[in-house]
This record gives C-alpha cells, sequence and structure tokens, in this order.
C-alpha cells in the first residue's frame, strides 16, 4: 500500500500516528538486537543431524516409524481451500505449505472428516487460525479452538474460539475424540509440555488421539528466544538457550533431544497408561517448497 493509499485509508493525524508507532517497534527491536549481539545464534539441525536424532532415539529403544503419506491426498486438500489465501503470509507466502501440510496431517490421523456430531476436536493454541471455524461450518464437527492468548477479533465473538490454559480446560474427563498442536507444542515452557500430557490424558476418550506437529528435536537439548526475551528465564534451566533473530515475541521455543524427549514427554505418556508413536516425514519434498516438519508425535489413549 502506498503513501498516499494510508493516508487516504486511516487520515493524516491516524497516519502520522501510525508512523510514529511503528518506527518506535523498528527502534525498540533493533535495540534488543543489538543487546544480544554476542549471543549464540540458533541453528535449525541439518539432515546428518536429524538422522543422528533418530539414531539416539533408537539407542534409547524407541521405535522410529517411516511415514510417507500419498501427496495426492494433500493436493485434494489444498483445493478445497480450508484456508484464506493470505493465511501466514499467503499463498507465496514462506510457510504456505508447510502450515496446510501441518492440518492435513493432523486431520489424516485423526480421521477427522469421519467425526459425528458427539466427537469433539480441540485445536490447541490456536486463536487466529480460521481452522475450526471451518471445521465446524463444512462437517458440523464439534470443535474448539484454544489459546492462553488472546484470540484473533475475526474469531472473539464465537463461543467455540476459548481462551484459556490448555493444560487445565474446562472439558470434562473422557470427554475429547482428538486434538492437535501445529507448530504450538514447543511454546509450552517450563513444565507445562509435561502438563499439557497429563491434562490431555484426563480429557482425551478411550482411544482418542492427540496430534503433535512438528515435534521439534535437536541433537542436544535447547531452546530458542526472540531477542526481546533472551536471557529473560523462560527456558528451562537444563537447555541451552539461543537466540533467534528471525523472530520477536517468542519466551522460548524447546528442541528436545531424544534423552530428554524420553525423559519428561515419552516416559509421561507411559506412566500414564498411553500409548504413542514417533513418526518420521519421509518424503516432505513432496509437498511443496520449504517443508520443514520432520518428526510427529501420536498419542492415543
Amino acid at each position: 500500500m502506498s503513501i498516499a493509499d494510508k493516508i487516504k485509508k486511516h487520515g493524516v493525524k491516524n497516519s502520522i500516528i501510525i508512523a510514529f508507532k511503528l518506527a518506535a517497534e523498528k527502534i525498540k527491536n533493533s535495540y534488543y538486537r543489538w543487546l544480544v549481539r554476542n549471543a549464540d545464534a540458533f541453528i535449525n539441525p541439518t539432515q546428518d543431524e536429524l538422522l543422528q536424532i533418530e539414531s539416539d532415539l533408537i539407542k534409547l529403544n524407541e521405535c522410529v516409524e517411516d511415514y510417507t503419506p500419498d501427496n495426492n491426498g494433500f493436493i485434494t486438500f489444498q483445493s478445497e481451500q480450508y484456508f484464506p489465501t493470505d493465511y501466514h503470509r499467503g499463498v507465496n507466502g514462506p510457510v504456505w505449505h508447510e502450515k496446510l501440510l501441518e492440518h492435513w496431517i493432523a486431520a489424516e490421523r485423526l480421521d477427522l472428516k469421519n467425526y459425528k456430531f458427539d466427537d469433539i476436536y480441540l485445536d490447541i493454541a490456536s486463536g487466529h487460525s480460521p481452522w475450526v471455524k471451518t471445521l465446524r461450518e463444512r462437517f458440523q464437527i464439534q470443535a474448539y479452538a484454544i489459546d492462553l492468548g488472546d484470540i484473533s477479533s475475526k474469531y472473539r465473538d464465537l463461543p467455540y474460539y476459548i481462551q484459556e490454559d490448555a493444560t487445565a480446560t474446562s472439558f470434562d474427563g473422557d470427554s475429547v475424540s482428538g486434538a492437535s498442536l501445529q507448530c504450538a507444542f514447543e511454546m509450552f515452557s517450563y513444565d507445562d509440555d509435561i502438563n499439557l500430557i497429563r491434562e490431555m490424558s484426563r480429557v482425551l476418550k478411550p482411544g482418542g488421539k492427540i496430534i503433535i506437529l512438528p515435534l521439534y528435536l535437536h541433537t542436544h537439548y535447547c531452546a530458542y528466544s526472540s531477542p526481546d526475551y533472551y536471557g529473560k528465564g523462560y527456558t528451562n534451566a537444563s537447555a541451552k538457550e539461543y537466540v533467534c533473530y528471525d523472530w520477536k515475541g517468542i519466551p522460548s521455543a524447546r528442541f528436545y533431544d531424544a534423552h530428554f524427549l524420553k525423559e519428561r514427554i515419552l516416559n509421561t505418556i507411559n506412566v500414564l497408561g498411553m500409548q504413542y508413536k514417533i513418526l518420521v516425514l519421509r518424503n516432505k519434498n513432496d509437498f511443496g517448497s520449504n517443508i520443514y516438519c520432520h518428526f510427529i508425535l501420536e498419542v492415543t489413549k
């Protein structure tokens, strides 16, 4: 949008206010980046390191299953236009295919299209996503979006978009058929990763599932924070903290290694009497550009 168009849309006074706010935000972000200029920058695991992580899991007697979903199903999913063309910076944005792929895989693993009217589905940490609204409109699924943060103004008035803690929900025990987290589990700081698994054990029906994807893993237990949160105590004390210059507003994004995944999550699942699968997406290059989903965790009560 040109400057003239912005002035026409917002008026001169409001345009000046907006310009000052944007300039102040830019200065603030630059200041935070300067403060952490000497911190270790986060680097995603390479393909060789992903294979090392698989090997580390196998050494801990964890089964890693190959997962090669059919690309034709994903092509159909995209053609059905469940998401608006401006979702996550749009069709031509860097993560369009990744975000759609995550929702398609979750829907396939949960078999959402065959949910009956009394089946409840939870989309966790999704207060800005149209997914739940679309599922309700197209399939009459009892879908709910749960988010600890603010709900988007687009969905705030919808009763099935709920602002609450996913580790202590208002849902009855044994009432939920399925749940999923798309690029969200890593944001559950401190012990809330464990607390979420416990809460899902409470609310899921016997046979119910939760899908976590991507399941972010690394060669060592670590997390990254954006410059505005780096060094402020949001990262687990046992994890190496890095700074990620590409983002802002991220207190801590956790990457388990094989040992801590087993200690914190897999052992918790076992103690609660649930089962799990660790899936590895082997044909990620079939689904579009910039696909980074590799590990997927599927937990069944």
